[in-house]
């Protein structure tokens, strides 16, 4: 289903409004409506629910929101997710499984549980982790479960050094994982860097992810 571009623009700016307002019931109803609508899920999640937090998060890093309305809006936020999720999940069914984590320092867990939920509906197993664990912990958990994928989501560039750990100690694992990076702090130039620290894949929009991921490490019946 194909949604006219102002009507999402106008569901994203009616659900920053409810947050903004801390309405928890608005920002909800703008949801619910969505869904009535048959807005499809993952427009939801990346044309109303991503955009809404990425402002939210720009407010707060130059100062027009506080740490208690930034949690707020986070807080409504991961209550809808925990709904969306539900309706787009899939059992696992062929075996793979991915490792889904904020990079170390990474203090925001909602773009990596966008990832899972994502990656869920396609039927991976997903072992998520939520934000910053640290790096020899990561790594020790990859070795032991041997994931066929570890997606990394960061939102903020003091989050480098450990990316720079992680991705280090990622890659010397045997089996090596595939490695992925993704989230708002990785633009062009930044993504470059990423494949020379060691990441396999480096991406902002999640519509991708699923079908990159089918064609680099597809399901065994299509392998």
């Amino acid at each position: 289903m194909t949604v006219p571009a102002d009507d999402i623009a106008a569901r994203r700016d009616a659900y920053l409004g409810g947050l903004l307002s801390r309405h928890s019931g608005r920002a909800r109803a703008v949801i619910e409506e969505a869904l009535a609508a048959r807005v499809p899920i993952p427009e939801i999640y990346l044309e109303i629910l991503q955009p809404a937090l990425y402002e939210i998060g720009h407010r707060w890093a130059t100062n027009r929101l506080n740490v208690a309305e930034e949690h707020h809006a986070t807080a409504v936020t991961q209550q809808l997710l925990d709904e969306l999720s539900a309706r787009m999940r899939m059992p696992p069914c062929d075996g793979r499984l991915a490792i889904v984590t904020g990079t170390p320092g990474e203090l925001h867990a909602l773009g990596a549980r966008m990832v899972g939920d994502f990656l869920e509906a396609d039927g991976w197993e997903v072992i998520q982790l939520g934000a910053s664990t640290p790096a020899p912990d990561l790594a020790e958990l990859a070795d032991r479960e041997r994931p066929d994928v570890v997606a990394l989501s960061t939102a903020t560039a003091g989050s480098l050094p450990g990316i720079v750990d992680v991705l280090d100690r990622l890659g010397r694992l045997e089996p090596r994982p595939f490695l992925v990076v993704g989230g708002q702090f990785w633009t062009a130039e930044t993504s470059r860097a990423a494949q020379e620290l060691g990441a396999d894949l480096a991406l902002r929009d999640l519509r991708l992810l699923v079908p990159l991921l089918r064609a680099r490490v597809p399901p065994p019946s299509e392998g």
